[in-house]
C-alpha cells in the first residue's frame, strides 16, 4: 500500500470495523432479484462462516416465506447477530420477536417528501418510531433507528429526530442512511461530524451507489469514527445498489488499517455465490472480485510478471495486493491484440509446444491479427491451431519462396 495512506495527517483508521450486511434485504430489493428461503439460508451461512458481524436477514413484513427464512437462520445458531427491519408499527415488532432475531432496525420515514406522500406530521412519525423501539428494547432486542434519506433532510429536521431518539434511551445506535445516494465523500464527513455533535449514540452508515461513490462514502464514514458500516455483497441493492461488501472490507483493511473479523480469502467465493443465486453477473473488471484482476494481456506487463516471478519476488509489487488474499484465481497471461512474447511463451508451455524464437515472433503477429479479426482474445485451442498454421505457412514459404507470392 502507499505510505501516503498512513502519514500522521492521513485519514487512516485502525479501529475495529463492524460489518452489517444487507444483501438479504436491501440486496433483494434490486429489480429482478429474488432469493428463496433456501437461498437466503445458504447465503447467510456463507456470510457467517467468513466472519460477517451482523446479517440483516430480511424485512419481517414482506412475506411469510421471508419470516420462515429468518427463523431458520436464527435457529442455525450463527456466530453473527441476526437483524431485521421493522416499520414503526407494533405488528412488525411482534413479528421480529417471533422470529427470534438479535436486533431490529426501526425505519423512520421522516423526510419532507415522505411526510407529504403519506400525510404524516414529523412529530407523529418520531413518536411511532420511539414507541416501536421501546417495545423492542423491553423485549431485549438491540435497536437501531434507521433514518431514511437522512442525508437530504434539512439540518433542523434531522436534529429534532436525532435528539428525540437520543433522549428516549430506546436505541443502541442511529443509522444515517444515504437512501438515494446523494452524498459526496466530503458531504459524508461534514454530515457525520454534525450529527456527532447532536448525540453520544454510536452511528452506523448506510451508503447507496447511484454516483459510484458508495465505497468512498463508506470509507469516509469509517475515517470519521463510524465503525458500523452497512454493505451488500457485489453491491446489490435498490436501483444501482449499495456499498459493495467486498470493496469496503478490503479497502478498510488495506488502505485504512481497520481491523475486521472477515476472512478476506472468501471474498471471491461469496461474490460468486451471490451472483449465481441473484442472477446478476459480475462485470469482469469489477473491483476485488472481477475475473480480470489476475488476467494480463499487455505484453510489457506480462514480461514484468514473468521476470519478477522467476526471481521469486513478492507479487504485491506487480499487483496492489496478492491475489490469493481475496481468493482470486491464479494469474493468467491471455492472448489478444496487446499480447507479446511473454504471453506466447506462457501459452506454449500450457499446450506443451516448443518453437524457435523466430517463429515465436511470427506467432505474436498472427495472434494480434486473429484477435483483431475475432474482436476478442483467443482460446488455447485456437492458439494451438494458429501455431500449427503459422508453422506450416512459414515452413512452406521457406521451402518455396514464390508460394506466398
Amino acid at each position: 500500500m502507499s505510505p501516503w495512506n498512513f502519514r500522521p495527517n492521513a485519514a487512516s483508521n485502525a479501529r475495529q470495523l463492524i460489518i452489517h450486511d444487507v444483501t438479504l434485504r436491501d440486496g433483494e430489493q434490486q429489480a429482478g432479484v429474488i432469493f428463496t428461503a433456501k437461498e437466503k439460508i445458504e447465503i447467510a451461512a456463507a456470510l457467517d462462516r467468513m466472519g460477517v458481524d451482523r446479517i440483516e436477514a430480511g424485512m419481517v413484513a414482506v412475506s411469510a416465506e421471508d419470516r420462515e427464512a429468518i427463523r431458520a437462520i436464527v435457529s442455525s445458531k450463527p456466530r453473527a447477530e441476526i437483524w431485521t427491519i421493522a416499520r414503526s408499527v407494533p405488528k412488525d415488532i411482534e413479528l421480529a420477536l417471533e422470529c427470534g432475531v438479535d436486533g431490529v432496525g426501526v425505519i423512520l420515514l421522516g423526510n419532507e417528501q415522505y411526510c407529504r406522500i403519506f400525510s404524516w406530521e414529523l412529530e407523529e412519525v418520531v413518536t411511532k418510531a420511539l414507541s416501536a423501539a421501546d417495545r423492542a428494547k423491553q423485549a431485549g432486542l438491540k435497536t437501531t433507528l434507521l433514518i431514511a434519506d437522512s442525508t437530504r433532510m434539512k439540518e433542523e429536521r434531522l436534529k429534532f429526530i436525532v435528539e428525540s431518539a437520543t433522549k428516549s434511551n430506546n436505541f443502541t445506535a442511529l443509522a444515517l442512511m444515504d437512501t438515494f445516494g446523494a452524498l459526496s465523500p466530503v458531504g459524508t464527513r461534514t454530515m457525520i461530524q454534525a450529527v456527532q455533535s447532536m448525540t453520544d449514540l454510536p452511528l452506523e452508515f448506510h451508503a447507496h451507489n447511484d454516483f459510484g461513490v458508495g465505497t468512498a462514502n463508506a470509507l469516509t464514514a469509517l475515517a470519521t469514527d463510524v465503525n458500523i458500516l452497512h454493505t451488500s455483497v457485489i453491491g446489490l441493492g435498490e436501483r444501482i445498489g449499495n456499498a459493495p461488501f467486498e470493496e469496503v472490507v478490503l479497502a478498510a483493511k488495506l488502505l485504512y488499517g481497520a481491523e475486521t473479523n472477515v476472512d478476506l480469502q472468501q471474498l471471491n467465493n461469496i461474490a460468486s455465490l451471490v451472483s449465481k443465486r441473484s442472477g446478476v453477473q459480475l462485470s469482469p473488471h469489477k473491483p476485488v472480485v472481477g475475473k480480470n484482476f489476475t488476467r494480463i494481456e499487455s505484453g510489457t506487463v506480462a514480461s514484468e510478471f514473468l521476470r519478477w516471478s522467476k526471481w521469486g519476488e513478492d507479487l504485491q509489487w506487480i499487483f496492489p495486493y496478492v491475489p490469493s488474499l481475496v481468493g482470486s484465481a491464479p494469474v493468467e497471461l491471455v492472448l489478444c491484440k496487446g499480447s507479446g512474447l511473454a504471453n506466447i511463451d506462457s501459452a506454449l508451455e500450457k499446450i506443451g509446444l516448443q518453437i524457435s524464437d523466430d517463429l515465436k515472433k511470427e506467432v505474436v503477429s498472427s495472434v494480434k491479427s486473429e484477435a483483431s479479426r475475432l474482436h476478442r482474445e483467443l482460446t488455447l485451442k485456437e492458439f494451438s491451431n494458429l501455431v500449427t498454421r503459422t508453422t506450416e505457412q512459414t515452413n512452406g514459404s521457406q521451402d518455396n519462396p514464390t508460394k506466398s507470392a
